[in-house]
């Protein structure tokens, strides 16, 4: 059962989103023996259960300004806290198996066994961490890294004493381990690692529109999405606490807000990073795995495999399921993203697309009575917001007239359509 939490207060939010100290030292100490009875449950052991607790309530403090509402800061701890006891459970497995190379896994948990602190000396220690000097986040790494490979070295030489041939493998593992885990969060490619794992979990969040269908949602980090017709999103399943991804299966806009951390958006093979800048992308099953990008307003970034290219408001971008950039010309750019601006845009398509594309945009489902015709080349404009219009004119752009058979819309060659007898 989740532990207990002291509801906040909106004075108390308001407080925690300034900055005040205070705050926090009432949040903390209102929920700090309950969320630590919780965590110990899971580690059993009540002083590792503290240290988790401590660490989320810093984390949480670092990231106070995405705190909307009561329920959404409560919600921050309480996944931080459950983040920290699995990490520290994986950490715990892992040290166990590094333990057991030299068997001395009884003598080394012993060895670590921490007595608990009474709330005041863990408080203590959170105040210390929040006025202590704050290194710059390469010197976090080095530092790390530096700790990882001095661990590395000490257990190496230990072992050494007893099997010569582990003591490769286990050094590079563990230099390996160690350099990674000191790194993984300096560069974009780790970051949509994570975020591309978040988002293949089956608890992963979904929004869907269906054909001729359209919508607009603002996130809980107040990020607003307009989806395109027959669109998927996928956000993480604790978005934007766990990550601020999400992943498109069809079209979006975005309008991304300011933020410490970017908005990171999957499309297709593809990665947007967004702050602050409005931003539009496609990538139907239909496009062959092509992602079609626009900035709209401020600079994005787009990385894709080992390329990455900015952009600025205007520009947009074609990359294909390889990797490679291609520049989107403004004519291109129209036709993916003109249902942005509320049009349908169609230029030298063959008809058969074009129906396609009018069941996905209006749920229109028309029938063409003569294939032959379907090569046929159209260009069209027409209000999103009008069947009558789209069919008016893709009537007078292909040449065709759409009628009813019964309960099923179908297409003719107007060449071959009957004309209407005058009354």
């Amino acid at each position: 059962m989740p532990a207990s939490f002291v509801p906040i207060t909106p004075e108390l939010l308001a407080d925690f989103r300034a900055g005040k100290e205070p705050a926090l030292e009432q949040l903390f100490r209102q929920n700090f023996e309950a969320l630590t009875a919780e965590a110990a449950e899971r580690l059993e052991d009540v002083a590792a259960a503290q240290k988790v607790v401590a660490l989320s309530f810093l984390e949480v403090w670092d990231r106070r300004a995405q705190s909307a509402a009561p329920s959404q800061l409560e919600a921050q701890v309480r996944q931080a806290v459950n983040g920290g006891v699995s990490h520290e459970t994986r950490r715990r497995a892992a040290a166990h198996r590094l333990a057991d190379t030299d068997g001395d896994h009884t003598q080394h948990a012993a060895k670590h066994a921490v007595a608990p602190e009474t709330t005041d000396q863990v408080w203590a220690k959170i105040a210390a961490e929040l006025h202590a000097p704050k290194p710059d986040r390469a010197a976090r790494a080095q530092e790390a890294g530096a700790h990882q490979r001095h661990e590395a070295a000490s257990h190496i030489a230990k072992v050494s004493k007893r099997s010569n041939s582990k003591i490769a493998s286990i050094a590079f593992f563990v230099i390996v381990v160690g350099v990674g885990a000191a790194l993984w969060f300096l560069n974009k490619g780790a970051e949509a690692t994570k975020a591309g794992q978040l988002l293949t979990r089956e608890d992963a969040n979904i929004m869907k529109s269906a054909p001729g269908q359209r919508g607009k949602v603002n996130l809980e980090d107040s990020t607003e999405v307009r989806i395109g017709s027959a669109s998927t999103i996928k956000m993480t399943a604790h978005f934007p606490m766990d990550m601020r991804a999400l992943q498109v299966l069809g079209t979006a806009a975005f309008k991304a807000p300011k933020a410490n951390t970017p908005l990171l958006v999957k499309v297709s093979e593809a990665w947007v990073y967004a702050s602050d800048a409005d931003f539009v992308v496609r990538s139907f099953p239909d496009d062959s795995g092509t992602a079609m990008i626009k900035a709209t307003k401020g600079t994005i970034s787009v990385k894709s495999g080992k390329e990455e290219r900015e952009l600025a408001a205007g520009a947009a971008v074609q990359v294909l399921q390889n990797g490679v950039f291609m520049d989107l010309d403004a004519e291109k750019a129209t036709l993916a993203f003109g249902w942005v601006d509320g049009s349908f845009v169609t230029e030298n398509a063959p008809l058969r697309r074009v129906l396609a594309e009018l069941k996905r945009w209006y749920g229109l489902d028309i029938a063409a009575k003569d294939t032959s015709i379907l090569g046929r080349p159209v260009s069209m404009t027409s209000s999103l917001e009008s069947n009558n219009d789209a069919i008016k004119a893709l009537e007078a752009a292909a040449a065709v007239k759409v009628t009813y058979e019964g309960k099923t819309m179908v297409m003719i060659d107007a060449a071959t359509a009957p004309v209407a007898k005058k009354k």
